[in-house]
C-alpha cells in the first residue's frame, strides 16, 4: 500500500538524512544561511528518490489542466483530502519528507490557489515551476500591528489608480507582513499577498468596499519587484528554520498591474478560505506525525535514563 511504502521512505531515507542536513547548516551564520549555497544537497537527492518511488505531488486531487500538464508532474494516484491527510501524518515524522515529496507548505496551498483560481499566464509562469519543485513561494497574510487571525483587520492596502485618459489602471501595494513562511528561502520567487482594495479619492471613490469582506484581494507579487524588502528573519525559540525561514517583509509602493490579480478584485476571502481549509487538515496531520515521533523518543529515553536509582519508566 502507498502508506506503507511512504513510511519506509520516511523512516529509512528522510529521517537518517536529517543529520546531513543539519551538518550542512551548522557553520553558516548571518546572511550565509539564506544563500543558494545554503540549500543542503541532500534535499535534491531526496526529491529525485521521491519521484522515483511515486511520491511526487501527492496533494493533487485531480489531473492537471492542459496549461501545466507535463510528464512527471502528476502523482500515480489521485487522493481525497482524507486519504492525503493520512499520508501527511507519515510525512510529518520528518522535517525533510514534505519537501522531498513536493508536498510542503506554503507551496501546496499556493499551487492549489493557482490551480483553482489562477489564469493561464499565472499557471504557466509560476505554477509549472512549483509543480516541478524548481522554485519556492510564500503566502503573505499575517501583519505585525493587527490581530491577523481576524483577516478583516488586515491593513495592507492595494490602491487602484486609474490612468488620466480613463484607459487601464495601475495597482500600488503598501503594507508590512510577518511570519511569512518560506519568504527567506533563496528559491522563493513569488508571494501571494492578501490586501485590501483602496480606490481612493483620486478615483472619485470612498474606498469602494462591500462590507467587511468585500475589499480583500489577492495579488501575485514576484519577490524581485521593487519595493519588496525582506526586513529580517524571525525565530521560534531561537531557531530561524534556515534556509527556509519566516520573514518580516515591508511592501513600499510596490507597483503592479491587473495581471497580478488572482481571480479578481474583492475575491480575497474566497481564495483564502479555499486555500486554508485543506491546509489546516494537512498541517494538523503533519503535526500529529511529528508528535508521535517525539512521544516514541520520550519512551526510548524513559528506558535508558536513570534517576534516583531507577529508570524513568519505572
Amino acid at each position: 500500500a502507498l502508506r506503507e511504502k511512504l513510511q519506509i521512505f520516511v523512516e529509512e531515507e528522510c529521517i537518517p538524512a536529517e543529520d546531513e542536513y543539519e551538518e550542512h547548516m551548522k557553520d553558516r551564520h548571518g546572511r550565509e544561511r539564506w544563500t543558494p549555497d545554503a540549500i543542503p544537497p541532500v534535499i535534491e537527492r531526496l526529491k529525485a528518490r521521491a519521484r522515483e518511488l511515486g511520491f511526487w505531488n501527492l496533494f493533487l486531487p485531480h489531473p492537471l489542466p492542459a496549461t501545466v500538464s507535463s510528464p512527471g508532474r502528476e502523482p500515480k494516484v489521485y487522493l481525497s483530502n482524507r486519504e492525503y491527510g493520512i499520508l501527511c501524518e507519515v510525512m510529518g515524522r520528518s522535517s525533510l519528507a514534505p519537501e522531498a515529496c513536493n508536498c510542503n507548505a506554503p507551496d501546496t496551498g499556493n499551487m492549489e490557489v493557482l490551480l483553482k483560481h489562477g489564469n493561464t499566464d499565472q499557471q504557466r509562469k509560476w505554477l509549472g515551476p512549483l509543480l516541478d519543485g524548481k522554485i519556492r513561494s510564500a503566502f503573505l497574510m499575517t501583519e505585525p500591528d493587527v490581530a491577523s487571525s481576524d483577516a478583516t483587520n488586515i491593513e495592507t492596502r492595494l490602491t487602484k489608480i486609474r490612468a488620466n485618459d480613463g484607459r487601464g489602471a495601475r495597482l500600488v501595494l503598501n503594507g508590512r507582513k510577518w511570519w511569512s513562511t518560506g519568504a527567506m528561502d533563496p528559491r522563493c520567487k513569488f508571494a501571494l499577498v492578501l490586501a485590501k482594495m483602496d480606490y481612493g479619492e483620486r478615483n472619485g471613490g470612498n474606498g469602494g468596499t462591500d462590507g467587511a469582506h468585500g475589499a480583500h484581494t489577492v495579488v501575485l507579487v514576484p519577490m524581485d519587484t521593487p519595493g519588496v524588502r525582506l526586513e529580517r528573519a524571525l525565530t521560534v525559540f531561537g531557531v530561524d528554520d534556515a534556509p527556509h525561514g519566516h520573514a518580516e517583509i515591508s511592501l513600499t509602493n510596490v507597483e503592479l498591474d491587473a495581471s497580478a490579480l488572482v481571480l479578481g478584485e474583492g475575491r480575497g476571502f474566497e481564495i483564502a478560505q479555499s486555500r486554508l481549509g485543506p491546509g489546516r487538515i494537512h498541517h494538523c496531520m503533519r503535526a500529529v506525525g511529528l508528535a508521535a515521533r517525539c512521544y516514541e523518543l520520550m519512551l526510548q529515553r524513559s528506558l535508558s535514563r536513570k534517576t534516583f536509582g531507577k529508570y524513568l519508566a519505572e
